[in-house]
Formats: C-alpha cells, sequence, structure tokens
C-alpha cells in the first residue's frame, strides 16, 4: 500500500514536470514575438483590429533592463514592510487607491454601452418594462443564450436605478476591483509563503496594470466575472490547504455566479477541475476534499442555470436553438481583409440562412471547417504564418482593447482621459508603460517556469497557469479578440511577482558575489 502511495506523488510530480515543459514552450514564444512586434488599435475608435508595428529588440531589452533595475530599488522597501502587518496595511491602500482609479475613469471617460454591451442593456430594459421577445427564436437571446445572466443583472439594476442602471453597474464592478487584489496576494502568498519582496512587487505591478481599469466602464461581464472567478480561486486554495464544508458553499456559490455572468469563464474552473482530478488520483490525503470540491463547483454551476431557467420559465414560449460552437471555431479559422480569426458574421448569418436550425448550422459549418482545414494542408506556411498572426493579435497587444472596447463616447471627457482616447501624449506613455509589462510579463514567468521546474510538486500552484494555458489553447481555436485574453493578464500577475523577485533574487547574489570576488583579489 506504502509503495502504491509513493508511486501517485511520482505521477502528480510527473505531470507537473509536463505541464511545466509545455508552459515553457507556450511562454518562450510570447516572449520571443513580444520583443520584436507590438500589436495596436488604429486612431479610429470603431475600428477594433489589431494592427502590427515592428519594433527594435535591443530597445526592447534596454527597457526591460531598466524595469529590472527600478524593480530592484523599490524592493529595498521590503526593510520596512517586513512584517506582514504592515504588508496588510499597505494592501488595503492599494485596493483602496484602485477603486478610486477605477470610479474615476469612468466618469472621466463619459462612455455608454455600444455593440453586444449596448444589445444586452437594451434587452435588460425590455425585459424590466415586460417585454421578452428577445427571447423568441432568431432574436439576440435565442441565438446567444449566454448572454442571459447578465440581461438578468443589468435588467434588476434598471429595477433599482432606472436610466442610471449601466453607471451603477460600472460602478460596482470598480468597486469590486479588490476582489482581484486580494485574492491574487492570497495566491502570491500561497506560492512563496512569506517574502515580503515577491508581494511589493504584486501589488506595483496590479496596481499599475491600466486595462484592469480601462475595462471598468466596460459594461459586460469581462471584468465582474472574473472579479468573482478570482474568489473563487481564493476558496479553491483555501479548500484544499484546510478543508471546511462552509467553505464548499463560498466554491460552488462563486463558481456558479461567475460562470453566469460570462461563460467563457468555464475555462478557469476547468483548470481547477484539473488540479481536482489530479489530487484525486495522486494525493490519498487530498481525495476526499478533492472531490467534495469537484462536486460543489459542479452544483454551483448547475444550480444558478437551474435558477435562471426557472426564471423564465413562464415567458419562453418555446425551445429555440442557440448558435453551435463550431460557428466560432470556423470563424475563427476566415483571414477576411487579413484580420486572422476575426469577427466576420459568418456565424449569425450562417444560422439565418439555416433557418435558425443548429442541427443544420452545424452541418454546413462542418462543411466549411473541412474546406479550411483542406486548405491548411495544402499551404502549411500559409497555415503557420495565420496563427502566428493570430496568437500575436491576440497576446500581444499590451492595451488589450481596453479603450476601443468602450468607444461610444457621449460627453466631453476629462483632459487624461482625451489624450488617452486620441492616443495623446498620455496615451504614449501609457501605452509604451504597458509594452515593457508586457514584455517583462512573460519574460518573467518563462523565467520562474525554468527555475521552479520539478520543484513545484503541488499542482495546485499551477492552477492559473493551466487555467492561462487553456485560454491560449482557446485563442487558436474560436473568434480572435485580444479582449478575450484581457483576463489571463490579471491571472498572470501573482506569477509575474515571483518570477520577477526570483529572478532579481539570483541576479543580485551572482552580481554580489562577483563583486566580493574582485575585492579579495
Amino acid at each position: 500500500m506504502l509503495k502504491k502511495i509513493r508511486q501517485w506523488k511520482v505521477n502528480e510530480k510527473s505531470f507537473c514536470k509536463i505541464f511545466c515543459a509545455l508552459a515553457i514552450v507556450v511562454f518562450g514564444i510570447l516572449v520571443y514575438h513580444s520583443l520584436g512586434i507590438t500589436g495596436e488599435n488604429s486612431g479610429e475608435l470603431t475600428d477594433e483590429h489589431i494592427y502590427f508595428r515592428h519594433d527594435s529588440v535591443i530597445l526592447n531589452l534596454i527597457g526591460i533592463s531598466l524595469a529590472l533595475t527600478l524593480l530592484s530599488l523599490y524592493g529595498r522597501l521590503e526593510r520596512f514592510f517586513h512584517t506582514k502587518k504592515r504588508r496588510n496595511v499597505l494592501l488595503a491602500i492599494v485596493c483602496a487607491l484602485a477603486v478610486l482609479f477605477g470610479v474615476y475613469w469612468i466618469t472621466a471617460t463619459k462612455t455608454s454601452p455600444w455593440g453586444d454591451p449596448g444589445y444586452i442593456l437594451s434587452f435588460a430594459r425590455q425585459f424590466q418594462a415586460g417585454d421578452y421577445t428577445g427571447l423568441e427564436a432568431g432574436e439576440y437571446l435565442a441565438v446567444y443564450p449566454q448572454q442571459l445572466g447578465m440581461v438578468t443583472l443589468l435588467s434588476f439594476f434598471n429595477g433599482l436605478f432606472g436610466e442610471s442602471d449601466y453607471r451603477v453597474f460600472t460602478y460596482l464592478t470598480a468597486a469590486m476591483l479588490p476582489l482581484i487584489i486580494v485574492s491574487g496576494m492570497k495566491v502570491v502568498r500561497y506560492l512563496v509563503k512569506d517574502n515580503a519582496r515577491i508581494e511589493l512587487f504584486y501589488l506595483l505591478f496590479v496596481l499599475t496594470c491600466f486595462p484592469m481599469y480601462g475595462y471598468a466602464p466596460f459594461v459586460y461581464g469581462d471584468l465582474c466575472s472574473l472579479e468573482i472567478g478570482m474568489l473563487s480561486v481564493w476558496a479553491f486554495l483555501s479548500c484544499l490547504e484546510r478543508f471546511r464544508v462552509g467553505k464548499l458553499i463560498w466554491l460552488g456559490g462563486t463558481v456558479g455566479l461567475a460562470f453566469l455572468l460570462r461563460s467563457n469563464i468555464i475555462i478557469l474552473f476547468i483548470a481547477m477541475w484539473i488540479v481536482l482530478i489530479v489530487k484525486l488520483l495522486c494525493d490519498s490525503a487530498k481525495r476526499r476534499s478533492a472531490l467534495l470540491m469537484g462536486i460543489a463547483m459542479a452544483l454551483g454551476i448547475l444550480l444558478f442555470q437551474a435558477a435562471l431557467d426557472f426564471a423564465y420559465r413562464n415567458v419562453r414560449k418555446e425551445r429555440t436553438d442557440a448558435l453551435p460552437p463550431i460557428a466560432f471555431i470556423v470563424m475563427g479559422m476566415n483571414d477576411d481583409f487579413g484580420y486572422p480569426g476575426w469577427h466576420n458574421f459568418y456565424g449569425v448569418n450562417l444560422f439565418a440562412a439555416c433557418g435558425n436550425d443548429a442541427g443544420l448550422t452545424a452541418e454546413r459549418a462542418k462543411e466549411d471547417l473541412n474546406s479550411y482545414i483542406d486548405l491548411f494542408r495544402a499551404d502549411p506556411e500559409y497555415m503557420v504564418d495565420f496563427y502566428v498572426r493570430k496568437i500575436n493579435a491576440q497576446w500581444n497587444a499590451p492595451m488589450y482593447q481596453c479603450i476601443v472596447s468602450s468607444n461610444h463616447v457621449i460627453a466631453r471627457q476629462g483632459k487624461v482621459a482625451a489624450s488617452i482616447y486620441e492616443k495623446g501624449r498620455l496615451y504614449r506613455w501609457v501605452s509604451r508603460y504597458m509594452k515593457v509589462f508586457q514584455m517583462l510579463l512573460y519574460a518573467s514567468v518563462l523565467f520562474l517556469l525554468s527555475v521552479r521546474y520539478g520543484k513545484w510538486h503541488g499542482v495546485e500552484n499551477y492552477v492559473l497557469l493551466i487555467a492561462v494555458f487553456g485560454g491560449f489553447l482557446f485563442s487558436l481555436l474560436w473568434e480572435a479578440k485580444t479582449r478575450y485574453v484581457f483576463p489571463y493578464l490579471l491571472m498572470l500577475l501573482p506569477y509575474m511577482a515571483a518570477g520577477v523577485g526570483e529572478g532579481l533574487r539570483l541576479l543580485e547574489a551572482r552580481i554580489f558575489s562577483m563583486d566580493r570576488y574582485s575585492r579579495v583579489a
């Protein structure tokens, strides 16, 4: 029996090594491309497409070196923040500053929902007025039923606040930013235990991550779902560390609510299930808790979805088909006008042509899928070029579409917001900062994976990285949009802080050792 348990432990370690090797390949690709190219939006707020600019690799390396030098100086503050009490005070200050800037940014940008956010707000107001035609066959909410959770939430806000519904929602989103910040800090402390310097790095990175604020005015589930999703990660790690039945409610509730607001967050929860499966198979001490946690997560999603279906049981006149997932996959393979995998209305047009029949749409989409596969098979060089462009359009755009996503400006903006929206001087400074930020992000995670290879035996240490890896694979298959990658930016920040901390520790030890040797000589 003891021999079998030891064998399971080796298997968990092997899983960690295999995943680590795969992740090193992915982040190696991202580092390589980030050094020589940058994706950005044009000056037109109505154009969401990403255009590429070639960079100087040498200048980018100099930028990373300068950033590391400044971070080394900043890291000396660990002497003052050596106690957890002081770091907790700093954490509270960072949370307050983040909320204040988020609220300021919402107020200064003067935007209102447009596009998909405009649709869901319109249907939310219609629901509040008793009009449920959006649920009928071929209508928006029948085609995209995953939007119903957000519509329900906004309908509730409309009932309470009237025409101020979307504005209150954005302020609530800004007020919940501490959920990301505190949950991320919990991840940092789980990874590195008591390390003041790495905690300081994390707080700096999360506070200065501009896209996090840029998405605060965006009336959609991208940010609010991630806020609750990160809270579920905190519950997940806490439950693994010390199992309590009450934590299952916390875990299941946050998972169910986050999925209700944005279905793409399921990639994060799949990562959590993968960790639980590995624990179930490889860790006899965690098998019972892993099984109960997995069930709690599944029940959370099912119960929230059941509650949503129950709420609309009397207004859905008939069973309607939704746009099948294969249509999004096929759309993710188009190269119209040189925009790889970008939205081109393929799915919704095909669905309408097939009489809103999901089965027929899936059959037609499968034929188109085979045509794309034949095209790629006949021209492998083009296939590689296509996916390189698709990866860079999503993973190598440092501003993550945070400005163009909230592009419907309805009043005169403040000077700061106007300078950024109009690509003035402040925009250039922010975008340059985010460029260095993104390069350092990928490089530090790559370095961390390399030096920690085989040393982090617990698969739970990789939970957010597994989610990012899954998101990378998803971005290859699905409709391309940089906004879909934005949540993974915030998931990576704890690992970015750990990677920078580890890199500077080794670098400074090397420099100190060389300096001591030269003095002796």
